[in-house]
C-alpha cells in the first residue's frame, strides 16, 4: 500500500478543512453583504497567505465589476531616530504583537524584528516566538544588516522568508546604526484595506474582467506577462501581480462577482489545491450573496413606496426613533400637496400619480447623505433631517415649496417644520408638532411653510 501523507501535511489539510467548515457555517448565518465579504476575505487570507486580495461584485445594471473589498500589502521605508533601544535579551510577546532582538556576536543589539497581528487572525503563541527568534539569530549572523535595510531586493527576500516563518499583517525590521547606537533604518510591510474599493472594471477588462466574462477560473504563474493583464490597477495598488488565482462567483448560472488572489507572501506559486479551495469558497460565497440580495430586495420592497421610490410609513416609523436616539438636533418636515383633488378631477388618477411621483423626485434630488424621506398614504410626505437646526430645516422646506410650485403639475404644497428636542421630546410628539404646523398653513393661505410653536 502506498504511504499516506506526512503527519505535518495531514495536519495542515485537516486544519484547512476545519477552517473552511467554520467559514461556511459563518456564511450561512448572515444575510448582511459587508459581513459576507469580510468572512470571505478572512478565509482567503488564512488558506493562501497572499499579498493582495480582492472581491469584485457584479453590477448587472451597468455591466461592470466593482471592487467591493480589497487588501494589499505595501512596503514602506523611512528614516527615524525616535524609537528607544529594545531590551538586550528575550523580547516581547502579546496576543497581537511579537518583538525579538537581533544580537551580534558580542551580544550587542543590532536591531529588532516586530510582527503585528497574525495574518490568519489568531493569537501569537510561544511557537511563533521561538521560530521568529531563530530567524532573527540567522539574520544577525549574516553580518550584513546594513545592506539588508538598503537593498530593496535583499529586503524583499528577507520579508518573503519571514512570511513563511510567522505570517503577519505588519512586519517591521529595525536596524541600529553601529556608531550612533540610534535607530537608523525602519522598513515595514503593512496590510492596507480598501486601496481600490469602488474602482470599476468593464466586463472583459483585465484578468478579472476576462474571468467574469468567460465565467472560467484561472491559475497563473506570472500574471504580469499575461496578455489579459491591465497594468493600471497595479499602478494604483503598487502591487505587481505574479502568481494569481482568479475565480468567478456563480450561483444558478448568475454571476455575482470575482475573487482575485495575488502573490503568495513567500514568493512561491499557488497550486491547484489552493485553486480548488478558492473555487469552493467562491461557490458558497455566491450562494450567500444571492440570499443577501434577495433579503435586501424583500426588505427594500417592504419599506419603499411604489410610486415615488421613497421610503414608506414603515421605514419612517422605524428610523425616526433610532435617529432621535443619537441625539439632536433632528428636524422633521411634513409636506401635504394643495388641491391635488382638482388635478385628479381634471386628469384622472394617473395624472394625480404623476404629480406625486414628480414631487417625490424633487424631494429625493434635494436630500443630503443621511437624510430620510418617506411618503405616507395619499399626498403627504415627511423628511427627516438629522443634525439640522430649525432655521436650516425651514430653509430646506422653503426651497422645496418653491420647486413644487414651479413644477409642471400645477399644484403647490403646505409644509410644517419641527425640531427635536426644541419642539418635542420623542418621535410621536415630533411628528404631531410638524403635522400641526403644516395643518396651520393648510387652513390659511396654503402654499407656505409653518414652524412648530
Amino acid at each position: 500500500m502506498p504511504d499516506g501523507p506526512p503527519t505535518s501535511d495531514l495536519e495542515h489539510r485537516l486544519s484547512e478543512l476545519s477552517a473552511l467548515n467554520a467559514t461556511l457555517r459563518a456564511l450561512t448565518s448572515t444575510l448582511e453583504l459587508p459581513e459576507i465579504l469580510r468572512i470571505v476575505l478572512e478565509h482567503i487570507k488564512r488558506v493562501t497567505s497572499a499579498e493582495g486580495l480582492s472581491l469584485l461584485l457584479h453590477d448587472e445594471d451597468r455591466g461592470e465589476l466593482v471592487f467591493a473589498a480589497t487588501e494589499t500589502l505595501q512596503e514602506n521605508s523611512l528614516i527615524s531616530r525616535e524609537a528607544p533601544l529594545p531590551p538586550a535579551v528575550g523580547g516581547l510577546m502579546s496576543p497581537d504583537r511579537l518583538i525579538v532582538p537581533l544580537h551580534g556576536p558580542d551580544h550587542r543589539v543590532l536591531g529588532t524584528i516586530q510582527l503585528t497581528r497574525r495574518y490568519d487572525g489568531s493569537r501569537f503563541e510561544r511557537g511563533d516566538r521561538d521560530r521568529l527568534a531563530a530567524f532573527a539569530t540567522a539574520l544577525a549572523a549574516s553580518g550584513d544588516l546594513d545592506r539588508v535595510a538598503r537593498d530593496p531586493e535583499v529586503l524583499h527576500a528577507v520579508f518573503a522568508r519571514l512570511a513563511t516563518v510567522v505570517p503577519s499583517e505588519d512586519a517591521t525590521l529595525v536596524v541600529y546604526d553601529a556608531e550612533l547606537r540610534e535607530l537608523a533604518f525602519r522598513v515595514s510591510r503593512a496590510l492596507r484595506h480598501g486601496v481600490i474599493d469602488g474602482m470599476r472594471l468593464q466586463m472583459g477588462q483585465g484578468i478579472a474582467g476576462w474571468v467574469a466574462a468567460e465565467r472560467t477560473a484561472l491559475r497563473l504563474d506570472d500574471a504580469s506577462r499575461d496578455p489579459r493583464h491591465d497594468p493600471h490597477i497595479a499602478r494604483v495598488t503598487g502591487l505587481v501581480p505574479h502568481s494569481m488565482l482568479c475565480v468567478p462567483m456563480l450561483y444558478d448560472g448568475r454571476l455575482h462577482g470575482v475573487i482575485q488572489v495575488i502573490n503568495r507572501l513567500d514568493g512561491s506559486l499557488f497550486d491547484d489545491d489552493e485553486l480548488r479551495l478558492v473555487q469552493t469558497l467562491a461557490e458558497h460565497a455566491a450562494v450567500a450573496i444571492e440570499k443577501a440580495s434577495l433579503y435586501r430586495q424583500a426588505r427594500q420592497a417592504a419599506t419603499t413606496d411604489d410610486v415615488t421610490r421613497l421610503g414608506n410609513t414603515r421605514q419612517f416609523t422605524e428610523l425616526l426613533p433610532a435617529l432621535l436616539a443619537r441625539g439632536g438636533p433632528v428636524s422633521l418636515v411634513v409636506l401635504d400637496l394643495d388641491d391635488l383633488r382638482s388635478v385628479v378631477e381634471r386628469g384622472g388618477y394617473k395624472a394625480g400619480s404623476r404629480v406625486i411621483a414628480h414631487v417625490g423626485g424633487l424631494i429625493a434630488a434635494r436630500l443630503r447623505p443621511g437624510d430620510v424621506a418617506a411618503r405616507f398614504g395619499g399626498d403627504e410626505f415627511a423628511v427627516i433631517l438629522p443634525a439640522t437646526s430649525t432655521e436650516a430645516a425651514w430653509a430646506f422646506a422653503e426651497m422645496l415649496r418653491q420647486a413644487i410650485g414651479a413644477g409642471a403639475g400645477a399644484t403647490t404644497a403646505s409644509l410644517g417644520v419641527a425640531t427635536f428636542p426644541e419642539h418635542a421630546a420623542d418621535a410621536e410628539s415630533l411628528f404631531r408638532a410638524a403635522d400641526a404646523a403644516m395643518t396651520g398653513v393648510k387652513r390659511g393661505a396654503k402654499n407656505g411653510v409653518g414652524v412648530a410653536g
